[in-house]
């Protein structure tokens, strides 16, 4: 928008300024990391959720350590699986009390096992999201960034089994899921 102001410099002088007005919206570059723990089928979920917290708008980063949210999918199938499960939440959880941190979301098995106990247990998660949900992430996470504390628990049958992908790992060789579940 441009706006007209006038300035009188003398009784007989007047300046007309012309000035444009221009809003300009800074969104900062919220990034997000990924942590994949588990079987190859956590990793295509992985990797679908990537593609659309990137096409979401959020910038991804390799190291979950070092990204404002880290989103944890989770295995919880046996006990050693469940066990490295929550030794990654409690270690990004140290991240976030340092303020290195802003927001940790928890997801796949354990997060769809255990539900709200995960954000009792462990108060520095942010967010537990069922496998239903997984496909609503870029929400999620905007939702978290913004302050929001709620789970998600979406049914089951809602999870993609198939999707874009920002593929991990070699670039000659990927998983493709056939089924879910362990």
């Amino acid at each position: 928008t441009a706006t007209l102001t006038s300035t009188r410099c003398s009784e007989n002088t007047q300046i007309l300024i012309l000035t444009n007005t221009i809003k300009l919206e800074i969104k900062m570059s919220i990034t997000v990391g990924f942590v994949s723990l588990g079987c190859a089928k956590n990793r295509v979920d992985c990797e679908m959720m990537m593609s659309k917290v990137h096409n979401g708008g959020f910038k991804l980063i390799e190291d979950a350590a070092m990204a404002d949210v880290a989103v944890i999918n989770t295995c919880g199938f046996i006990e050693s699986a469940k066990q490295e499960s929550i030794e990654e939440i409690l270690e990004l959880s140290k991240l976030k009390e340092e303020g290195k941190i802003k927001k940790i979301i928890v997801t796949g098995c354990l997060a769809e096992r255990y539900k709200d106990d995960v954000t009792e247990e462990i108060p520095e998660v942010d967010v537990c999201v069922g496998l239903g949900s997984n496909s609503n992430i870029a929400e999620i996470v905007k939702n978290a960034i913004e302050g929001k504390k709620q789970n998600y628990y979406g049914a089951k049958e809602d999870l993609d089994l198939n999707g874009k992908r920002i593929l991990g790992g070699y670039p000659f060789t990927t998983y493709l899921k056939v089924a879910d579940g362990c």
